[in-house]
């Protein structure tokens, strides 16, 4: 079992085991009005077939919000993207808990895929069936 101090430290490494990942699957997710620069976005994955292979997700650290237009964000390598619809990590330093689980608000609608979190079924789903 992992501790939120090792998910804030993937984080800052940018990639993250999906087993970490899922430990904030338990809370509850928040909404981006708590998205600050400096937290970080978990990617769509480009290649589920790779990054399933090696359970992880790729994550960037958020250098600016609302940019290049309101409600968009825009990563440290440059990645840009809409705050709805995505998946967040935010490390809260010297507060419990230390990790947040932030979800753009158009997830749960029937129109809004998440492959970050097909991936994170289909970990689990291969963890499951080994048992």
């Amino acid at each position: 079992m992992t501790t939120q101090i090792d998910l804030a430290k993937s984080c800052e490494e940018g990639q993250v085991r999906i087993e970490e990942f899922c430990e904030l699957l338990g809370t509850r997710p928040r909404r981006t009005h708590l998205l600050d620069t400096g937290d970080y976005v978990v990617l769509t994955p480009t290649d589920m077939k790779d990054t399933y292979s090696g359970n992880v997700l790729a994550v960037e650290k958020i250098d600016r919000l609302d940019s290049p237009e309101k409600g968009d964000f825009v990563t440290t390598r440059g990645t840009i993207g809409p705050m709805n619809g995505n998946v967040f990590v935010k490390i809260q330093r010297g507060k419990f808990p230390i990790c947040l689980l932030i979800e753009g608000d158009r997830i749960g609608e029937p129109a809004c895929p998440i492959p970050v979190y097909d991936l994170v079924n289909k970990y689990l789903e291969s963890k499951h069936s080994q048992n």
